[in-house]
């Protein structure tokens, strides 16, 4: 039987990929307290061990699944990323500057400590900092070298070595620092700074109903005006003396009267109501009791999610935006939720927003339609991608990256992998104010990236073969060491710089050191600890900015290391 396996994957290695990607995930999700392996790194672990029997798996397959993840990335970091080079958040696109420049060079000492060959190093940077696109575009570098077809074999097979032994303290190592260690060296108490940076957000200095609504459900309610305060009193002034609530339909008897902010409510009337939970205890006082009334309450809603794209818009804060738009007059609209790079934001007053956020909008449907094309456009909830473009831009961004000049006598080329993740920048930043154009949903996006990355770790560790174990012998303890300086010195830098030179508040800090290491986890638990999803703020844009620096890494560390 075994003889079976080992002869069914020799003549058909794409079984040993698959194989490779179904073991590497299941072990990833093996949960040891709040640490993981991940599908990445189970899938290349599992590659090492079955490219053992000695297989022969194309090269071109590495190349196809890393395309797919970056450019999943970079479509995903598009909008933020171009988003992001204003002034407004210069300080933390200059906080990634610093980390990324603290990581390459932290990466190349270690290089120069203990003469690691090009495959060493890459590995190392990858799995240290737990960025796999480093990798990738390394591997691309690799293949240009004017080496022979078993050199670069070997470098390649080195490269998953390092990755596989750095990446576990990669992982654990940021996750406690962020969460445990950069708060206890800034004397920070992570609730209490999670509060001040509300507090200056303006979650107690402004109770403005317009950012509360994510905090409550919004309700729909029949009552019967009976208390004199409604009775005589036009749609416009209760709602002015109520903002929590939206009167939408009045039934008077048999009559249905849809919503006109000069109608007068009398005695007996059915009034269909669209209020906040928190104002829902308080109608029977104002309006009458309530009743159980269905004509009542089917008036037309809708929600939506809405591209910020607007130039007068973007930029100013939630308070600012709803004076903007609103004014004086009651849309009945409702924020259900903003989100940025898939992450929700702190939805309080003085929270800055930027194009390419989403905001979900729930209301009556000619109003959120009104104020969704003020804003921006209507992100329509479609699950089809727009296959047609993403393949071209692959097809363009591969030959970009082929293109090459010269720097003296240095050769100069984005490689296959920098060539896609500029095209998929500008695709994502392009989808995200033209949505009819190049549409890629979350959940697609979340298929490229995943599968493209774990089936690019399973390649990477199959290609590396039964050499593998020879070369973490001849230099595992090196790469620990290294692995160690390498997750903790770029960190530590960066905290103290984005402490005391940007004077970034310690929130916004802790944020931005696991964005600008494209590492969600370390967020995650800061998150959890504080209880507050500010940290948000700093990570998108550091993530976006990351994971464009970090890539290109890749060629300069196989420069300069062959």
């Amino acid at each position: 039987m075994i003889d079976f396996v080992v002869g069914a994957l020799r003549s058909n290695p794409e079984l040993a990929v698959f194989l490779a990607i179904a073991l590497g995930v299941l072990i990833g999700r093996i949960q040891i307290g709040s640490f993981h392996l991940g599908s990445v790194a189970g899938a290349l672990l599992m590659g090492l061990l079955i490219g053992q029997v000695g297989l022969e798996v194309p090269h071109e397959l590495k190349s196809v699944f890393f395309v797919l993840f970056i450019y999943a990335v970079g479509f995903k970091s598009g909008p933020e990323f171009f988003g992001s080079l204003n002034r407004g958040t210069l300080k933390l696109v200059l906080f990634s500057v610093v980390l990324c420049v603290t990581a390459l060079g932290s990466i190349l000492l270690m290089n120069k400590i203990y003469e690691f060959d090009a495959g060493f190093t890459a590995g190392l940077g990858a799995g240290a900092l737990t960025d796999t696109a480093i990798m990738g575009t390394a591997s691309s570098a690799i293949a240009q070298l004017p080496l022979d077809s078993a050199a670069k074999a070997q470098l390649n097979s080195h490269m998953a070595i390092a990755y596989a032994i750095t990446y576990l303290f990669g992982t654990v190592g940021l996750i406690v620092f962020v969460g445990s260690i950069a708060p206890r060296l800034l004397r920070v108490d992570l609730q209490a700074s999670a509060r001040e940076l509300e507090q200056e957000l303006g979650i107690a200095t402004n109770q403005d109903d317009f950012t509360r609504v994510p905090y409550t459900r919004i309700v729909v309610r029949a009552h019967r005006a009976v208390e004199e305060g409604a009775a005589g009193s036009r749609i416009a002034d209760i709602e002015r003396m109520h903002p929590s609530l939206s009167i939408e339909r009045v039934v008077r008897g048999t009559h249905v009267l849809e919503r006109a902010p000069e109608l007068q409510l009398q005695i007996g009337d059915i009034v269909g109501v669209y209020a906040l939970r928190e104002a829902v205890g308080q109608l029977s006082e104002w309006i009458g009791p309530e009743v159980d009334h269905a004509e009542s309450m089917s008036f037309s809603t809708r929600t939506v999610d809405v591209v910020l794209i607007s130039a007068d818009l973007a930029g100013h804060t939630i308070h600012d935006i709803k004076a903007r738009v609103v004014g004086t007059e009651r849309l009945g609209c409702f924020i259900n939720s903003i989100t940025r790079q898939g992450l929700e934001l702190p939805l309080l007053p003085n929270t800055v927003l930027r194009r390419g956020d989403v905001i979900s909008l729930s209301g009556r449907k000619a109003s959120v339609e009104s104020l969704a094309a003020r804003v921006g456009r209507i992100r329509e909830r479609s699950y089809k991608s727009d296959i047609a473009i993403h393949s071209l831009g692959m097809v363009i961004g591969a030959l970009l990256g082929m293109l090459s000049t010269h720097i003296g006598m240095i050769p100069v080329e984005l490689g296959v992998g920098g060539g896609v993740l500029v095209v998929a920048l500008l695709i994502g930043w392009f989808n995200s104010r033209h949505p009819e154009v190049g549409n890629l949903p979350p959940a697609a996006q979340w298929a490229f990236s995943e599968f493209g990355l774990t089936a690019f770790g399973a390649v990477v560790g199959l290609l590396a073969g039964p050499a593998a174990f020879a070369a973490m012998q001849e230099q595992g303890v090196a790469l620990l060491i290294s692995g160690v300086v390498v997750t903790l010195l770029p960190p530590l830098v960066a905290l103290y710089f984005g402490r005391y030179v940007l004077r970034l508040h310690p929130m916004i800090l802790f944020g931005a050191l696991a964005g600008a290491q494209t590492e969600a986890a370390s967020m995650n638990k800061v998150m959890e600890q504080s209880g507050s999803n500010t940290p948000v703020i700093g990570f998108t844009v550091c993530y976006a900015i990351s994971n464009v620096l970090l890539a290109v890494c890749g060629p300069i560390i196989v420069f300069v290391a062959a």
